[in-house]
């Protein structure tokens, strides 16, 4: 009986900027010491969904000979189990989040979840899983279960994973991707293998564009400075034009209510609040942009524009922080803090949204400042 053929080091990852992480997993597979359960935690979209499809890939790829059919090669970014995987069409490797139907979900217009984004993963996805779990493999090496958005689960849900981690099957792997393990319950997290993805550096994500993407090396450089360290934005965006467009509209919103009067600002207060109603996380990330703002303007006052996020808007950060003093800068700051905590617990969103209004610092911005950007 011949010697089982040892396994090689994986290429074709897809994950970049991660080096640990994909170290620590290629390692474990090549020793045999993979854990059955993995939390993989960090930024939205900084790389934890990709590095999970890339463990379904490792743990379902076998090694093949060479060209030349001598050393054994394990590359999990084209082999045909790999491709199938990534299109999502491997009957081993399923993803649960949000928009995953239950086999007991009934469709219906009248039901919150017919056709819709639901709020939380619940204990009937569990029990998905748990069936397929017992199943032995029908086309890889490995079942694979992704909950992306793990952190979203119910308390019955969580519960009920719990048992299945407990009790790992030989042949099934569990990756729970969540944005802090904080947001789990501690018998989930401590019987997990923690994975923690930090931002990746500017320089990394823009040599990744060039060279994975064929980006245009200048509009590479932009998006890796706008992404704040997150691939699957830069990504994204270079894409899809519209994501480039829908940042400038966002910078230009901004500039009108820092200069604007009043009923300006009620106004645009107004737009928010209705956006919520529909749109919760686009009104968020539009938060989250105003802090992007207010850290530049403070970059800038503390006389460091090479280090801004949005250079495109440098006139206008320069205008806005010349009048203004650090103090103002970090109560403008805080004060959007305060608001997203308030949008958070549920406050009236017109009323959180009016009072920011009221404490944003007011600065004068001359239109050559903006047309230069946009």
């Amino acid at each position: 009986m011949s010697d089982p053929i040892a396994i090689p080091a994986a290429t074709g990852w897809a994950t970049f900027g991660h080096d640990t992480a994909v170290h620590m997993l290629d390692t474990a597979n090549r020793s045999g010491r993979l854990s059955h359960a993995y939390l993989i935690t960090g930024p939205d979209q900084v790389g934890r969904r990709t590095l999970a499809i890339d463990f379904a890939c490792l743990v379902n790829c076998v090694p093949q000979p060479d060209l030349f059919g001598e050393a054994p090669v394990l590359d999990i970014g084209s082999f045909p189990q790999a491709v199938r995987i990534r299109k999502g069409q491997h009957a081993d490797v399923r993803t649960i989040d949000l928009t995953t139907t239950a086999r007991s979900d009934k469709p219906s217009n009248d039901d919150e979840d017919g056709g819709r984004t639901r709020q939380r993963i619940s204990i009937e996805h569990i029990h998905d899983l748990q069936r397929d779990a017992a199943l032995k493999p029908f086309e890889g090496k490995a079942r694979v279960f992704i909950i992306d958005g793990a952190e979203l689960m119910t308390s019955e849900a969580a519960n009920a994973l719990l048992k299945t981690l407990e009790e790992p099957s030989e042949e099934v792997f569990i990756v729970l991707v969540a944005s802090s393990a904080d947001a789990l319950p501690e018998t989930i997290v401590s019987r997990c293998q923690r994975i923690n993805l930090r931002a990746v550096p500017r320089e990394v994500i823009e040599q990744a564009l060039i060279e994975k993407f064929e980006a245009d090396p200048e509009l590479a450089a932009r998006l890796a400075r706008l992404s704040q360290g997150r691939p699957g934005w830069a990504i994204t965006a270079l894409k899809d034009p519209a994501s480039l467009e829908l940042h400038t509209q966002t910078a230009l919103r901004i500039i009108g209510v820092i200069r604007g009067d009043v009923e300006e600002r009620f106004q645009y207060a107004r737009e928010l609040d209705g956006r919520f109603r529909r749109d919760r996380d686009g009104v968020f990330t539009e938060m989250r942009r105003w802090l992007e703002w207010w850290r530049d303007v403070a970059i800038v006052k503390a006389g460091l524009p090479d280090n801004v996020i949005n250079a495109d808007w440098l006139p206008a950060l320069e205008a806005i922080a010349k009048p203004l003093t650090m103090d103002d800068i970090a109560a403008a700051a805080e004060g959007i803090v305060d608001t997203i905590s308030a949008l958070e617990s549920n406050a009236i969103p017109r009323l959180a949204l009016e009072v920011m209004m009221l404490e944003m610092p007011k600065a004068e911005i001359p239109e050559a400042a903006v047309s230069a950007a946009s």
